[in-house]
């Protein structure tokens, strides 16, 4: 099966290509840096050179390199917070999923994933989510880009194209390009510390979601195409119990401290409120806060259960994920000289 990846320079993107390469299956990729992408593939072992070198967007080059190929999945997306960044995420995430999702399905390939995101079925304080939770209204641009695709593929599900979806939680692991949004947030919570409130923290190993991946491209719908949505949400950790994960992958205690869950999204609307006359970097919004203080526990029953596979112990990813942080030189001097002895 040749496979045309978009987003192949980022983590899950990346992951997913080695995944399909190791299991057998070609693949044409989408990137911005063909050099980088080329460096990235052959220090894990494959020589890649099946390149389109492309705007996301630019569905005029997307349309014509995707003709031979059997399999579309598209993961390219930008995931910033920066509120100065905020057309350029929803309209970037947006137009490029209509141009390949789209592009896709006009040319009649039976075999397509949409990368979504949890955020995009984030209700506040549900006891838990399913393929069959709602959309949510986001506010924030990426969460928003996300829940505005959906529902356009949705729409796609329901013409008869036979696109699945996935439902990443919060991806974290190793060999990560560019160290994505969430590995960044592991740096943030072991050198700044993190709030503990009645809510958790959901995390998938990006080696276990390429894996989703590639079962879901070898086992494409013959039918039903509107059920094929599947939450890839890995497990879900308690504040207490993700303080005590981390603690194990990295060797020495974390910073954590007890505040009111009221008061981290008072504090939340509070900077988006100041966003309005001032702009300055920060990942702290009304919507963040929300993620921290209301998360609800996604259910990836339905995918398990369809694939037969299992998530990785969550000591694994987080020992996995900082033990290449610390060889690639994100964490602090003193974390990567113990990970690196060790």
């Amino acid at each position: 099966m040749k496979v045309f990846i978009t987003g192949a320079t980022g983590f899950v993107g990346a992951h997913t290509a080695l995944t399909l390469l190791k299991a057998g299956h070609q693949v044409r990729l989408l990137v911005r840096n063909e050099d980088a992408a080329r460096k990235y593939f052959a220090e894990h072992g494959f020589v890649v050179d099946d390149f389109l070198v492309a705007d996301i967007r630019d569905e005029e080059k997307i349309r014509p390199a995707m003709k031979g190929c059997d399999a579309v999945l598209h993961a390219a997306a930008i995931v910033a917070l920066d509120p100065a960044r905020a057309q350029e995420t929803y309209d970037n995430n947006v137009q490029g999923m209509k141009a390949v999702i789209g592009s896709a399905c006009d040319l009649g390939i039976r075999n397509i994933i949409y990368v979504s995101s949890l955020s995009a079925l984030f209700w506040p304080d549900l006891l838990t989510t399913n393929e069959d939770t709602p959309l949510a209204p986001c506010k924030e641009p990426y969460s928003r880009s996300k829940r505005d695709s959906d529902e356009y593929v949705r729409t796609l599900q329901a013409k008869g194209h036979p696109v699945q979806i996935t439902y990443p939680s919060a991806v974290v692991g190793p060999n990560d390009p560019k160290l994505s949004e969430a590995n960044h947030g592991l740096i943030a919570f072991i050198t700044k510390g993190f709030p503990m409130t009645t809510s958790g923290f959901q995390a998938i190993d990006v080696r276990d979601l390429a894996e989703a991946h590639r079962y879901l491209l070898e086992h494409p719908p013959q039918s039903d195409f509107e059920k094929s949505r599947y939450i890839i949400g890995g497990h879900y950790y308690p504040w207490k119990i993700f303080r005590e994960k981390l603690e194990t992958g990295l060797g020495r205690r974390v910073l954590a401290f007890h505040s009111p869950a009221a008061a981290l999204r008072g504090m939340g609307a509070a900077v988006d409120a100041l966003q309005k006359v001032i702009k300055f970097k920060t990942q702290v919004s009304a919507e963040a806060m929300s993620f921290v203080t209301q998360w609800s526990p996604a259910d990836s029953s339905k995918y398990l259960n369809h694939s037969g596979l299992k998530f990785r112990d969550g000591a694994e990813t987080f020992a996995d994920a900082f033990k290449w942080m610390a060889k690639a030189g994100h964490l602090p001097s003193r974390d990567n000289k113990r990970l690196n002895n060790t």
